[in-house]
């Protein structure tokens, strides 16, 4: 069975490109020219962690809980795996370090400068000189030996235990510079002992005795014309594979020398300069080439479960059954773990040359060290008993370890990585936060703050003096948050009013340990999220309003005007992340919490949550699918599909902003990375809603994704396009000739004001008995209509009525507070005027005089106060008895029909009003100054309102010195 090559795929920039696993074969780590670190789940994912660590990588090695990286800086910096915190440098050269190499004892490292620096676990470093060249490859194998292939053309080994220059090879290509090689003459020796070493030699592999440095063996493959690069043993050492300068691949059974059949390259070939095996001995390894791509091999050779191969193995060699390698010596096999020459024997084993080693096998295999204990009850067992049945050599079953799965840490919405030097903090539909940091300068260090309007907000520089890593930007706010590594003060979080006066500045420092990871701003709130899973709630101006505990780890968090978004792990993961979503709504102080799950496709993560324009949530995940929630059905509809905007697997998009009201997404496509560069600036895109319905391509279905938005999606014209699409789809329906579908629509929407437009079209078509089927749902809708209003005025009433009497209690609250005695002035006793009319109104409630009332505000020189609106007076200072108030009745005139009827003139007179709601409010507000002047009595009896009224003979004009009174303060 031939083995199964996969197309390569985009992973870095084009240059060189370096690729291996970790140390349990889980995951694939890729380093490129571009300065970027990638951790894949596996070739085909499509959102490998990235980390920018410095402007170019040169190599990497992984080591248990640590990862060696290469950088431009000529340093090999030691970082934690996988959280990528630096963990102190392990060489310094004068040069880029080009590779790196390892085994139990010592760590060595091949420089540019033609330098190999070795550390020894429990040593001091030394250094191995004489090179006439730039080290191009290293490996060390498990008998303390050094391999390195130079630029000078030269294959040299030392024994580190001595720090001699053991043998040397010659015959390889020289070359003046590592950047920009294809051919490395990687030395690879056998892993499981050590015996052998194999470096590629044109179109050949050479194989050579590391006893006797005799030649062995020498590879090739018939089909294959161009010089290899790189070779590798496979993890038990009985495959060999190797890769040329023109994209081949080559694999041997090493025994036997068979060449395994293979798929041929799918694309044009480009060199492949990166091979390694997978660590679990699977039949799988993964290549890249100098293009920034990488691919697998798959396949090789049937995968066997260790425990039983081993056991396998143990019972043929303690019956005599296994035959030796030719190649292989009995006195290889007892010093494979040899210090010097001196054989490490187990007690349990015997002088005879078949007896069994624990410490042999357990080495040569590199099995786990939980199952170390477990190996050596089974062998002794074995031993022990000589049963000649299967069941008394079966073993213990093994321990069953339960299969974890990574849950997603929390992540800043609309940002970038942290160690990236140029990065997003914040990007959204205010403005822009990016921060800039060097590695080389540690003075350069800055934070600006670009807005979209810079007609209402000047841009910010400042220098990032606490080092900030998070930060939130709203109209009002700038919200930034730092850790407590900068001088031991604390996390603290820092904002910068937009709209203040003053000091616009103000700070809060969290208590003890507790360290800011997130931070997120709207026009009225400050949210910053904590590792103690604390949300701390803040006002814009700095006043601390709540502290609130998340329910679980949190994973991102968004706010809008008095509401936030919190998403957190409810639950450990398994294929998917459990993520349920917290919607708090924060009113002067007065909260409330829905707490929903949160939906993401199979096996992704959540990428960006935020507020669309009209405050609806809205989550993205890693499968390129964006989806809103609907409150009213408390249900998330998908809304965007990134495949659309995609041209290669490895592009993705980042949000920016969400317009419900428009049905678009801003959104900026990265091509071939996750995140958009900060120079030169992105351009964003618009992206119309689209929902994933079946056959949208087609005029059925795209008139049905419209009408379906139009219904569950606050856009501003929604009503309209409602009509529209579902007169178009019933015109579909008619023209298809299925009329009930075309009935069933109808029904659907349940709309009075369509019910005739259809029964009109139907006719037009003669489609006679459809109009006549249509005609009693007519009522049934204005019915339903009538209720709904109905409903929905009683509700306003009593959500009306419920305002006033907290305001009321309010103010009773307020005035029963206030103990201060009042100090009243004494009333101006004034002669009242014997000339003045009383009419019937103040005979019979006589009203108190205003002496004042010839001094006018008119008079004085300042405008008249504003009327108030009847909407804008509280219940508390209406009268309680006004019979001229007009009673809600069910006989008297309705709002719904006059505004429609009026709806045209409401447009024309205030064409500010942006949306239905505001037009509403205002035809409301003439619709009661209606009301109430229609049920408002005339002034006289049969004499119109604005008919003068003759002067009484008790009637005097007024004097003079009156007269002038009215002027005497007024403004020139």
């Amino acid at each position: 069975m031939p083995f199964k090559r996969s197309n390569m795929r985009y992973g870095h920039i084009i240059g060189y490109t370096g690729v291996t696993y970790q140390d349990d074969g889980d995951r694939i780590i890729s380093i490129g020219q571009d300065g970027d670190i990638r951790i894949w789940d596996g070739v085909y994912d499509e959102d490998p962690t990235t980390s920018c660590l410095a402007e170019s990588i040169w190599a990497v090695l992984h080591s248990g809980s640590r990862i060696l990286v290469a950088t431009d800086l000529n340093t090999v910096q030691a970082y934690k795996y996988p959280e990528l915190e630096k963990d102190g440098i392990e060489f310094r050269f004068t040069a880029f370090v080009t590779s790196l190499a390892r085994n139990e004892r010592f760590l060595a490292a091949g420089s540019e400068d033609g330098t190999i620096k070795v550390k020894p676990v429990d040593g001091d470093e030394f250094e191995l000189g004489g090179l006439d060249g730039p080290v191009l490859s290293m490996d060390v194998s498990r008998k303390d030996l050094l391999a390195a292939s130079c630029g000078d053309g030269q294959l040299r080994i030392w024994k580190l235990n001595g720090k001699d220059l053991v043998q040397t090879f010659g015959g390889l290509r020289k070359v003046k510079s590592f950047e920009g090689n294809v051919l490395y003459g990687t030395p690879a020796f056998e892993p499981s002992r050590g015996h052998l070493l194999a470096y590629p030699k044109d179109q050949g592999i050479v194989v050579v005795d590391t006893s006797s440095w005799e030649q062995r063996k020498v590879l090739k493959h018939p089909k294959i014309s161009a010089n290899f690069s790189r070779c590798a043993f496979s993890p038990r050492g009985d495959y060999l594979a190797a890769v040329t300068e023109k994209g081949d691949i080559a694999i041997w059974e090493y025994k036997t020398e068979q060449l395994i059949e293979g798929e041929v390259a799918a694309s044009e070939p480009h060199p492949i300069i990166g091979l390694a095996w997978h660590p679990k001995n699977n039949g799988e390894l993964v290549i890249c080439d100098d293009q920034g791509q990488v691919g697998e091999v798959k396949d090789v050779f049937e995968s066997l479960d260790d425990g039983n191969d081993l056991m396998e193995m143990a019972e043929r060699e303690a019956n005599g059954d296994m035959e030796l390698d030719n190649d292989m010596d009995v006195e290889d096999i007892y010093s494979k773990y040899v210090a010097g020459e001196k054989p490490v024997e187990d007690e349990s084993d015997d002088d005879d040359e078949n007896t069994i080693s624990v410490n042999k096998l357990k080495s040569q295999y590199m099995l786990p060290e939980a199952d170390d204990d477990l190996l050596v009850d089974m062998l002794g067992k074995a031993k022990a008993e000589d049963h000649d049945d299967e069941d008394s050599r079966s073993v213990a079953s093994a321990k069953v370890v339960a299969k974890s799965f990574r849950m997603q840490e929390y992540f800043q919405p609309g940002s970038t990585p942290v160690n990236f030097e140029n990065r997003y903090m914040c990007y959204n539909h205010v403005g822009i936060i990016r921060a800039h940091r060097s590695v080389s300068d540690e003075k350069e260090n800055s934070i600006e703050v670009e807005f979209h309007d810079s007609s209402k907000h000047h841009g910010i520089h400042l220098n990032n003096y606490l080092n900030h890593k998070v930060a939130g930007l709203s109209e009002t706010v700038v919200a930034m948050g730092c850790g407590s590594e900068v001088e031991n003060k604390g996390s603290k979080l820092v904002c910068i009013n937009l709209v203040s006066f003053g000091n616009r500045e103000w700070s809060c420092t969290m208590p003890g340990t507790e360290e800011i990871i997130g931070v997120v701003a709207s026009d009225k709130i400050v949210v910053v999220a904590t590792d103690e899973r604390f949300l701390r709630v803040f006002t814009t101006r700095g006043t601390q309003r709540e502290v609130l505990s998340a329910p679980g780890p949190l994973v991102a968090m968004a706010a809008f005007g008095d509401h936030f978004l919190v998403a957190y792990h409810r639950s450990p993961a398994n294929e998917d992340q459990q993520l349920n979503l917290m919607i708090v709504t924060c009113v002067k102080y007065k909260l409330r919490c829905r707490d929903i799950p949160l939906c993401l496709s199979p096996g992704a993560e959540l990428c960006w949550l935020g507020y669309s324009d009209k405050g609806s949530p809205v989550a993205y995940d890693s499968a390129g699918i964006l989806r809103i929630y609907h409150a009213t059905a408390n249900m998330w509809f998908p809304i965007l599909d990134a495949d659309k905007y995609k041209a290669g697997a490895s592009d993705n998009l980042f949000i920016v902003t969400v317009a419900e009201s428009l049905q678009q997404v801003q959104l900026i496509v990265c091509r071939g990375a996750k995140y958009p560069l900060t120079n030169p600036r992105p351009l964003p895109m618009n992206a119309t809603f689209s929902q994933p319905l079946c056959d949208v391509e087609g005029e059925k279905g795209a008139l049905e994704d419209v009408l379906m938005r139009s219904v569950y999606i606050k856009s501003d014209e929604a009503e309209t396009v409602l009509k529209e699409t579902a007169i178009k789809l019933f015109a579909l329906a008619c023209r298809s000739e299925t009329e009930q579908r075309a009935k069933e629509l109808v029904e659907t929407i349940g709309s009075s004001q369509l019910v005739p437009i259809f029964m009109k079209y139907a006719s037009k078509i003669k489609r006679y008995h459809l109009a006549e089927s249509l005609a009693p749902l007519l009522p049934t809708f204005q019915q339903q209509e009538r209720e709904e209003e109905q409903q929905e005025l009683e509700t306003n009433r009593e959500n009306a009525a419920m305002v006033a009497e907290l305001q009321h209690i309010t103010v009773e609250a307020v005035t029963r507070r206030d103990t201060t005695p009042k100090i009243k002035p004494m009333p101006m006793v004034m002669r009242k005027n014997p000339f003045k009319r009383a009419d019937s109104a103040s005979k019979s409630s006589p009203a108190p005089s205003n002496p004042l009332g010839h001094l006018t505000g008119k008079a004085i020189g300042f405008n008249s106060p504003k009327t108030l609106d009847p909407e804008e007076v509280p219940s508390t200072l209406e009268p309680e008895n006004n019979e001229n108030q007009p009673k809600n009745s069910a006989t008297g005139p309705k709002f719904m029909p006059w505004f429609e009827d009026n709806k045209n003139r409401l447009k024309e007179q205030h064409p500010d009003a942006a949306t239905d709601a505001e037009l509403i409010k205002i035809g409301m507000r003439q619709f009661k100054a209606q009301n109430t002047a229609a049920a408002t009595p005339q002034v006289g009896a049969g004499t119109p309102a604005t008919e003068k009224r003759k002067l009484d003979e008790t009637d005097k004009g007024e004097s003079g010195v009156a007269k002038l009174a009215k002027f005497g303060f007024t403004k020139n």
